[in-house]
């Protein structure tokens, strides 16, 4: 056996023969620590024998590195058996001061006779050599770790030496410059005790030292990006890095300084967010290390307690973006992160658990751990109450950014669920606000109100609104301002704030003095019932019912004159007759889970707000937050007071399908009665790039339901037409016959004033898809495989007339440019060219005119076939 190989075997056994120590019976702990004290002794008698030659050999190099590691096997040893007070030996002492008086890092010279070797063998050797010089400066500094963790002050008592005549921070200085050194050398899977070891020594020197410690930033976190691949040693060190960065005293001197080292940490708290979002679980580990030492510190003292919770507000970024976080995957990646999801719940029934550390990184997590955390605050400690109103103020900001950053989103896109996670966490925030707070902010929400959302943001802003009012009702002037505004702004907005009023029994709840408040109200609601737009005009209704309810039951004698015409228009409203779109819109505005079910007070609960409410409005499953996820993260407990975690029954128990059926039904509706959809952006469906799981005719044939339209099967392509009044009276006429579909060119042309003075707002209402003239002939192919015959209104020897021409029901109409028409290449990619017959001497209609009786004609067949059918 070679020397190499020999050294392998003692540093593989000593670990095993002193782990075997654990496993013996209590009664032999004597003859126990005897042989500890024995090897401690001998170990501590080999390094400090001096020898004579000037290079030592083979035998001498192995005895040192095997004194070592027996040192660092005790050391572990005494750091997990601390109930042995295995520390109490007198070898201890003895050993306590041979690692303070050590000089760190120190390496071994390759001995001679391996130098000597022929070229054969000498790779091969000098990298179990190298293997083996890594080992003992990874165990000096286990042995170091448990020095530093055990005793305050190094070689405290003990005399003087020209090594130590030094400062403590001067030797704490020494051992930090060697600790980065170490890192240099040693391969990553063996810094964990270098890591250690920098936790207890920076907060010494930040102050005094603030460059070294920086660099011992920038040195430790580039090992640890390094690593993110690396899934064995990974994690273990991740760990160790955040209990290193993010250290309670770290991160209190850094921020008293405000200098350097702060902006530093600031740095590496997003580079790990960005880690995060290609390795999952990274983000948990640092959320929950901070959250425990921010709000459960180590040290029970009160001042310690205040002093780590000053942490949570100098680094209150950390909360604001967990309250946010979470990555939309691709399909792929989804399914990569549900196996990995899958095998970390098997626990120890499956091997690779057992093999590699289990951390839940699911991140909901982060999420998860952000609420409890917020849920633990309280509103009358000073410093929770102050900390609570930046992140409110904060995720305000957020909100606008991503609102002012992109005006139109989808549905489920990241700025919908950014958005949607910014409401939640608001929400929870809100019973701890104080009312001058609420003062200063509440027209922040207002503003929200009047921007474009998507359904579940909607109703998140509304239920805020409702439950300051109910709480504050001295705030009803701030909300009837609202109203003020002109028209161009409300017309987007209004049903916000209609829904606010349908629920405006809540909000007098706790009011004495209803009566002025209902005949304003009343004054309000009944403007907008005269809206030319059919949905306000629902949502007006639907209000209207619910506050003249309000005035019978307390007999208002003032609206007593107006008694007949709201009872009677209430009672034409409920007796429409007929099948038509405004008696089926009625209905289910009525039977909406939030008008008929939803209660504001009775359902706040941890449950609605995170998969209830989620899950009702349509948002996509993996934003959804089972309540068992709350009770399953043990990190942070809720307070043994917590009350309000679960929805109603009559909430919870309701299936998507129970509401959304109706909003989604095939019978025809008007467009603007579908409730979540009257001033949300509409899905806008890029070609090729819709959202995951939904084909383009799948979301088309959505998009018609969910506005209540009939199923039309017409699709308009006007890729080809560049001018804005064109495209914008061909959006107003497409809209108006109920189109699956308008291709553009661009979805530049609806931000055109032209585009939009023709449209008059069609382009809210119909889903626009952008298909580039270069993108067409992929885009036809693709349609016909769809089964779609694409029709091209071009005048060519075999066009047939329009008088004649039966309409398939999937039909694909192309449009030509107002100058060229259809151009030559596109023309073999049709499968029927239609033209309209003529009389007059001007050879061609204008271009929208002409996609204006093909949609009409296209549209008067299908209701044909339908009366037929019937």
């Amino acid at each position: 056996v070679g020397d190499v190989e020999r050294c392998d075997l003692y540093l593989a056994l000593i670990p095993e023969i002193v782990n075997l120590c654990l496993k013996v019976n209590w009664k032999k702990m004597t003859s126990v620590k005897n042989f500890l004290s024995s090897l401690i002794n001998a170990s501590i008698h080999n390094l400090q024998e001096r020898n004579s030659e000037k290079e030592l050999k083979v035998k001498e190099q192995i005895r040192k590195v095997a004194s070592v590691a027996s040192l660092a096997a005790v050391c572990e040893l005494m750091d997990g058996k601390l109930e042995a007070h295995l520390e109490s030996l007198p070898s201890v002492d003895a050993l306590k001061k041979l690692i303070s008086f050590s000089q760190f890092n120190e390496v071994l010279k390759k001995p001679s006779y391996i130098e000597e070797k022929n070229s054969l063998c000498e790779e091969t050797t000098s990298q179990g050599w190298g293997k083996i010089v890594a080992r003992y400066v990874h165990d000096q500094w286990i042995c170091l770790r448990f020095v530093l963790n055990s005793f305050a002050t190094l070689a405290q008592g003990y005399e003087e030496t020209s090594v130590m005549s030094l400062s403590t921070v001067e030797r704490s200085k020494e051992i930090l410059q060697s600790a980065l050194e170490a890192l240099s050398i040693l391969p990553s899977d063996q810094v964990l005790p270098v890591f250690d070891c920098m936790k207890v020594l920076v907060p010494k020197l930040l102050d005094s030292s603030e460059v070294l410690c920086i660099e011992a930033f920038d040195l430790t976190w580039k090992i640890i990006s390094s690593l993110s691949n690396t899934q064995l040693i990974f994690w273990t060190n991740l760990k160790a890095f955040v209990q290193f960065i993010f250290d309670t005293e770290v991160l209190a001197v850094a921020a008293s300084a405000k200098g350097q080292a702060y902006t530093k940490i600031k740095e590496i708290i997003f580079k790990l967010i960005d880690l995060s979002t290609t390795k999952t679980g990274v983000f948990n580990v640092v959320l929950s290390h901070c959250c425990q030492s921010w709000i459960f510190p180590a040290v029970d003292e009160r001042s310690a307690l205040t002093n780590a919770f000053l942490n949570a507000g100098n680094y209150s970024e950390l909360i604001t973006e967990a309250c946010v976080f979470g990555t939309v995957f691709r399909k792929d990646q989804r399914h990569i992160q549900d196996v990995h999801a899958f095998i970390e719940n098997l626990g120890e029934k499956c091997a690779a658990n057992v093999v590699i550390e289990s951390t839940n990184r699911d991140d909901h997590y982060v999420r998860i751990c952000a609420v409890k955390f917020l849920c633990l605050l309280d509103g009358s400690n000073i410093l929770h109450k102050t900390f609570m109103e930046d992140i409110f103020i904060k995720l305000l900001d957020k909100d606008e950014v991503v609102s002012r950053s992109k005006t139109r989103y989808y549905a489920n896109s990241l700025q919908h669920r950014i958005k949607n996670r910014v409401w939640q966490t608001l929400l929870v925030l809100l019973p701890k606000l104080n009312q001058n707070f609420l003062c200063g902010t509440l027209d922040r929400v207002f503003q929200a109100g009047f921007s474009n959302n998507q359904a579940s943001v909607k109703y998140f802003i509304e239920w805020i609104i409702i439950l300051s009012l109910h709480k504050y009702p001295q705030f009803l002037d701030k909300f009837w301002d609202c109203f003020s505004y002109d028209e161009e702004k409300l017309k987007k907005s209004i049903c916000t704030f209609l829904s606010v009023l349908a629920h405006f029994d809540i909000i007098l709840q706790n009011t004495s003095e209803k009566k002025p408040a209902l005949k304003k109200a009343l004054t309000v609601v009944l403007q907008w019932c005269f809206s030319h737009n059919f949905s306000v005009r629902l949502y007006a209704l639907i209000a209207l019912k619910k506050i003249w309810g309000m005035c019978r039951m307390l007999h208002v004698e003032e609206f007593e004159a107006l008694t007949p015409v709201i009872e009677s228009s209430l009672q034409q409203v409920e007796n429409m007759h007929g099948t038509g779109n405004a008696r089926r819109n009625w209905q289910r505005i009525q039977d909406h889970f939030f008008f008929a079910i939803f209660h504001p007070v009775e359902d706040y609960s941890l449950e609605t707000i995170f998969y209830t409410l989620p899950h009702l409005s349509e948002l996509a499953e993996d934003e959804w937050i089972p309540l068992s996820k709350f009770d399953r993260f043990t990190d942070i407990p809720l307070p043994a007071a917590f009350q309000w975690c679960h929805s109603r029954m009559e909430l919870r128990d309701l299936k998507p399908s129970d509401w959304s059926q109706q909003d989604m039904g095939s019978h025809s509706a008007e467009a603007d009665s579908q409730p979540e959809w009257t001033d949300v952006q509409k899905k806008i469906i890029p070609w090729k790039n819709s959202t995951p799981s939904l084909d383009l005719e799948t979301a088309f044939q959505d998009r018609a339901a969910k506005l209540g339209k009939s199923n039309s099967r017409l699709i308009v392509v006007a890729s080809l037409i560049d001018k804005p009044t064109n495209l914008g009276g061909l959006c107003r006429t497409s809209e108006i016959f109920g189109v699956s579909a308008l291709v553009v060119g661009s979805l530049h042309y609806i931000q055109d004033k032209q585009f939009q003075h023709l449209s008059v707002s069609a382009e809210q209402w119909l889903p626009l898809v952008e298909v580039k003239p270069s993108q067409l002939v992929d885009y036809l192919q693709q349609k016909k495989t769809e089964g779609y015959t694409i029709i091209g209104v071009e005048q060519t020897a075999k066009s047939f007339d329009l008088t004649e021409y039966c309409f398939p029901e999937k039909s694909l109409l192309l449009l030509g440019n107002e100058h060229e028409g259809i151009p030559a290449n596109l023309i073999h990619h049709l499968d029927v060219c239609v033209e309209i017959p003529q009389q007059g001497i001007i050879r061609s209609l204008n271009v929208h005119v002409s996609g204006a009786l093909l949609i009409w004609e296209y549209t008067r067949q299908q209701v044909i076939k339908q009366k037929e059918q019937q």
